[in-house]
């Protein structure tokens, strides 16, 4: 009898503790039960807004339901993020950030969400190259002599960048204080107006990346002068990266990463690296990814979460040393 009694409550217990459990796994199991929306804090016509693009309607016919893509840029993305933030945690409000994500916390004290710790990460998408560019203008053909020229004219060059806190700004301040040069920041609201003022010679350098500037290289309208990352760029093998060139230890690169609310079940975070994974893998987007200078990656949610941190420790110390706010 007591053995019963026992057993009895043991069972009454566990059908108590996993009550809990039983709304998120009928969640994970039917989902998705709505249209997805994968959300771009950005203006259309970046890494992030591309790759959405290029996911949405593939992921829409393997899933069973409308994915869109909205654009929400303002405030160095945190505007469009903090929505996915506070988004209900069951798949159906995504984010497509990119690097810059990770530079919030340094950036902004007062951010309304944690980068990390809010978001449940799903796959780092893919990496995008970032180079250095020179206006047609500036009388230097190559890094050595841009050095030099920047040196001897202390105050008078300019670099631009897409936004106040953006990666270009946070990577363009970096070279300045790197190299020892004295270059203003001129801030857009994109990267496509400071492009315009590149090839018309109203700012000087940009370090941006190589899909939003391919088509400029390519017609000349740009002077390439070298690859910001680790490696030379299998387009342009020729042209050394910035350290090579004698920035010692620079190297900065951008990429692309789909995140959920966090809290978002397992389950469901699972199937959507699965099915998004298959998809930048598949040949007709893994070669418009790779014709646009991207390169897929495709990774496992340990493997982003592991970047994002990571990534958030290295470039928050950078900012901070730097000094640069948004307030």
């Amino acid at each position: 009898m007591i053995l019963r009694l026992a057993i009895a409550r043991l069972m009454t217990l566990g059908l108590a503790l996993t009550a809990p459990l039983a709304p998120l796994a009928a969640r994970a199991a039917d989902y998705p039960q709505q249209p997805i929306r994968i959300i771009v804090p950005y203006a259309p016509g970046g890494q992030a807004d591309i790759t959405a693009r290029l996911i949405a309607d593939p992921l829409g016919a393997r899933l069973g339901q409308p994915v869109t893509v909205e654009n929400r840029p303002g405030a160095n993305g945190s505007i469009g993020t903090a929505a996915v933030a506070r988004a209900q945690p069951d798949g159906h409000t995504l984010a497509l950030v990119v690097s810059s994500h990770v530079f919030g916390k340094a950036l902004m004290p007062g951010l309304p969400y944690d980068p990390v710790k809010d978001f449940a990460p799903v796959t780092l998408t893919a990496r995008t190259p970032l180079v250095l560019l020179a206006a047609p203008g500036l009388p230097a053909k190559d890094v050595a002599e841009f050095l030099a020229y920047a040196k001897a004219h202390p105050g008078e060059l300019s670099f631009a960048s897409a936004g106040s806190g953006s990666n270009t700004h946070v990577f363009g301040q970096w070279l300045n204080d790197l190299a020892g040069l004295d270059m203003a920041h001129i801030p857009y609201k994109g990267s496509t107006p400071a492009h315009v003022d590149l090839v018309a010679d109203r700012v000087d350098v940009t370090i941006d990346s190589l899909p939003a500037t391919q088509a400029y290289i390519a017609s000349g309208k740009l002077r390439l002068l070298a690859a910001a990352g680790e490696q030379r760029l299998p387009q342009y093998p020729e042209v050394p990266t910035l350290a090579e060139a004698g920035v010692s230890g620079f190297s900065a690169a951008s990429w692309g990463a789909l995140l959920a609310p966090a809290g978002t079940p397992p389950a469901i975070v699972a199937q959507l690296n699965r099915e998004v994974v298959d998809i930048l893998r598949s040949e007709k987007v893994r070669e418009r990814l790779e014709g646009a200078g991207m390169i897929v990656v495709g990774s496992t949610p340990d493997a982003l979460a592991a970047t994002l941190a990571e990534e958030e420790t290295k470039f928050g110390t950078l900012i901070r040393e730097m000094g640069i706010r948004l307030d």
